[in-house]
């Protein structure tokens, strides 16, 4: 489908300025110039398409022959509506309905808008709701004696700050702010104070006192900014409506409009190509839904508007730390919190600091809780996943504990319960080094050696969910013991622990060894010692290493055959000093070494947030 350059809609409202003309290149004589409506269907001003096949026709009518373009939720109409404002003077106290108000009283939707300061004066404010609760009869009153102003809440306004204004919010934009507002495709407001202006006519403007009041949510609501999830992203407005993300865009990186979701994509900060299609500062372009992959290039600030996500919380459970976060569907995540798993504690107290965590995680997302789909939980030890039991968590020192019952009844929301290694293996397969993949497996390597499979786009777990603990093959019979009891297990070996312990005991062996330098004391040895060091012992800790971790993958490959292997934890920081020797050792031994397709051993890219994303997504492995 065609990308859609959008021609806009201009309002002079006496309050507006010159810089959408000045500075924004909207070519009109209107004055002053107060509002661009760079994309609307609304009958009070519709955006026309430039250029291509579909030139001048509204964007409105391309959307009735094209209702696939609204994505696959059975939108009937396109639900936004997004302006540029200049407020050279402040614009008057309003509020807007919530839908069931506007279609009895208007006959269209209500409005919820959120506002991204694209700039601001020294001194800019914004008004956000009430300083304290109140009436509607004491707001009613106010606004009549002409002191509305005292019961406002003014807060400062600057560049890149974002205002969530939800229907029922009495606000207004202060002077000197140029705003990027997207809302709800409505046009319905009602004013509650003008500071006494008068229109082109010479009369005050009308105020619409009996339904704003009505309308009017006449408790106090706390303005804040949300926080980043990213140097790149940031979700900054989330309802049923729409989602907006801005993207700080530096060199080139690709999008995807997805059958789900249309995108508009509107220019806020410097120029950007869009498939090589140039869009200066303030234009906005609409990707239909099914677009599929485009690509944006540039050093520019854009907010990119669509359809909102389904929303889950992902928490990742340890034997140090809760680690909580609220992933979208796609694996973005938004907001997080962490707490100190302080072993040790009774479950029950631990099991409370995890549904914090998960609210604390949506908090700072600025996602409701009740926006939540569901909750996935990893946790290390052996699990009974079908009921929700951890039966053994030497880590944690669980027995027998209904873990998923008694998060479901804290938070009210439905639970998966996973292995931990599964669940970082899930997220790698979903969203990292596996994605576009049907088979792989990843090994982790830290304290012990973690894995998970996937197989046809789906966990392994065994009859009973247990499955996939490939750290507890023997690679050598007699050898090394290992934390499960047995000997000569591959954790016994390629862990981060076995490579220390084999670090250390060289370092014994060989006073004068580089590895000295690297660390200095025994205490300071880690799975980056034997590395870094220069001389022959610290070569032969590492080749040793990598030749017990070599004839593992080995044996996964000739077992499973996955397409690629996902190594991760602190040693695969490595990078290509440990990759090259494994792939090397996979072509030369395994048993399709001859074939033409051959297992890649590969790193993983999510680090630490693969176990929390794979967390939130474990609902897929059962519903997909």
């Amino acid at each position: 489908m065609e990308i859609l350059r959008l021609c806009p809609v201009y309002k002079d409202y006496i309050w507006g300025g010159e810089r959408l003309k000045t500075k924004y290149g909207k070519n009109t004589n209107m004055t002053p110039l107060a509002e661009s409506w760079e994309l609307s269907c609304h009958k009070d001003g519709r955006s026309t398409i430039v250029g291509g096949e579909f030139d001048v026709m509204t964007l409105e009518e391309y959307l009735s022959d094209h209702p696939s373009a609204l994505g696959n939720r059975g939108r009937r109409e396109l639900p936004i509506l997004i302006k540029l404002i200049d407020a050279a003077d402040r614009l008057s106290v309003q509020v807007h309905p919530n839908d069931t108000l506007a279609k009895e009283w208007e006959g269209q939707n209500g409005k919820t808008e959120m506002w991204y300061v694209v700039e601001a004066q020294k001194d800019s404010t914004i008004v956000y709701g009430v300083k304290e609760d109140t009436t509607s009869e004491d707001l009613a009153k106010a606004i009549c004696e002409k002191r509305l102003e005292e019961l406002l809440d003014t807060v400062p306004s600057k560049k890149g700050d974002v205002f969530f204004v939800e229907s029922g919010t009495i606000h207004a934009i202060g002077k000197g702010n140029l705003i990027a507002e997207i809302q709800q495709n409505s046009n319905v407001t009602y004013r509650l104070y003008d500071y006494g202006r008068v229109g082109k006519d010479g009369k005050e403007r009308e105020l619409h006192i009996d339904k704003g009041v009505k309308a009017a949510n006449c408790q106090k609501t706390f303005a804040r900014n949300i926080p980043y999830c990213s140097d790149q992203t940031r979700l900054i407005g989330s309802c049923e409506y729409f989602a907006v993300k801005e993207i700080k865009l530096s060199g080139r990186r690709s999008l995807v409009a997805d059958e789900r979701s249309y995108h508009a994509l509107s220019v806020v900060g410097g120029a950007v190509k869009i498939n090589g299609d140039e869009y200066a500062l303030g234009e906005t372009a609409f990707i239909p839904a099914g677009a599929g992959e485009y690509s944006v290039e540039g050093n520019a600030t854009l907010l990119l508007t669509s359809e909102p996500p389904r929303y889950f919380v992902g928490i990742d459970l340890g034997g140090t730390n809760i680690a909580a976060a609220v992933v979208d569907e796609y694996g973005v995540i938004y907001g997080r919190a962490k707490k100190k798993t302080a072993m040790p504690r009774e479950y029950n107290l631990i099991f409370d600091d995890m549904v914090l965590c998960a609210k604390e995680a949506a908090i700072n997302s600025g996602i409701s809780f009740d926006d939540i789909e569901s909750v996935g939980i990893g946790c290390p030890g052996a699990l009974d996943v079908e009921n929700g039991i951890v039966e053994f968590s030497n880590n944690l020192d669980f027995y027998n504990v209904p873990i998923t019952e008694y998060i479901e009844n804290a938070l009210g929301k439905k639970v998966y319960l996973g292995n931990d290694a599964n669940a970082a293996a899930w997220g790698e397969f979903l969203c990292g080094s596996g994605k576009g993949m049907s088979n792989m497996v990843m090994i982790t390597l830290g304290t012990g050696v973690g894995s998970g499979i996937i197989e046809s786009g789906h966990l392994v777990l065994g009859a009973y969910g247990k499955g996939a603990e490939l750290g507890h093959m023997t690679i050598i019979a007699g050898g090394e013991k290992c934390t499960c009891g047995r000997r000569g297990c591959l954790e016994a070996y390629a862990s981060a622990t076995a490579l220390i312990r084999q670090t250390k005991k060289a370092m014994k062996n060989d006073r004068d060894s580089d590895m000295w330098r690297v660390s200095p004391k025994l205490s300071d040895v880690n799975g980056q010692t034997a590395f870094a060091a220069k001389d022959a012992t610290a070569k032969v800790v590492v080749k040793d290493y990598l030749g017990y971790l070599g004839e593992g993958l080995v044996n996964v490959v000739n077992i499973l055959q996955p397409e690629v292997i996902c190594i991760g934890g602190g040693v695969s920081g490595e990078g290509d000093r440990i990759l090259a020797p494994l792939n090397k050792a996979v072509a030369k031994d395994s048993f399709a070494r001859f074939g033409k397709q051959q297992t890649k051993i590969r790193r993983a890219e999510l680090g630490n947030d693969a176990g929390i994303i794979g967390a939130a997504l474990l609902w897929k492995n059962y519903e997909q």
